[in-house]
């Protein structure tokens, strides 16, 4: 993905977020959670949740090719951050700065939790696992630091920004973590797979 694909990408979702599209620092949380968790999603499955109620709009595209360049940008994207994670390189996520170059992050954090979503149950191996459950932490809390359920949120009267700065520091190592997590959970689903269907042969 050129830094002109990223643009465009992120102009298109812009342009859309009207309609309830994701912005491209929520797509990126969505993505990087999707790819980090239990089991992989293709994005072309993810579409509606992508677009939101522009999915079903015929005219949020001007034409066919405008939709399949956009579709293959949203590809481009989903495969930077899986060639990311399995190579095991460091994780950076897109995060926007507000008109006052500020960072908050609150959208990444959100699509990560939307794409824990789609496999929820899974996702509770992590939440339950002493040693790797909190690299959700720092995810968590700034997708709820404005909940609008204030019991909901990790500080009530918000949060400094001394504790959001070592929060987004985080995001990072806490990708790649939880990535290793469920990709060992699945090698060791495969190998026992593959250990019981030797056995079977046996017999």
């Amino acid at each position: 993905m050129s830094e002109q694909d990223y643009q465009r990408l992120g102009e298109t979702l812009t342009r859309l977020q009207p309609q309830g599209a994701m912005s491209l620092e929520k797509l990126d949380g969505f993505f990087a959670a999707l790819h980090a968790g239990p089991e992989a999603i293709k994005p072309a499955d993810c579409l509606p949740a992508i677009l939101g109620p522009a999915f079903d709009d015929d005219g949020a595209f001007s034409s066919p090719k405008v939709l399949e360049k956009f579709i293959s940008q949203v590809m481009g994207h989903w495969l930077e951050i899986g060639r990311t994670l399995e190579d095991g390189a460091d994780f950076y996520p897109w995060l926007d700065a507000d008109a006052d170059g500020t960072v908050h992050g609150n959208a990444w954090a959100e699509g990560f939790c939307e794409g824990m979503q789609l496999l929820y149950d899974d996702w509770t191996l992590l939440f339950d696992d002493a040693e790797n459950g909190g690299a959700l932490a720092p995810i968590m809390a700034l997708a709820f630091e404005h909940h609008p359920d204030p019991e909901m949120r990790p500080f009530i009267d918000g949060a400094s920004a001394e504790q959001k700065s070592v929060w987004l520091a985080e995001l990072s190592p806490s990708v790649s973590q939880i990535h290793r997590f469920f990709a060992r959970l699945r090698a060791e689903m495969l190998a026992a797979e593959a250990e019981a269907e030797a056995d079977n042969t046996e017999f």
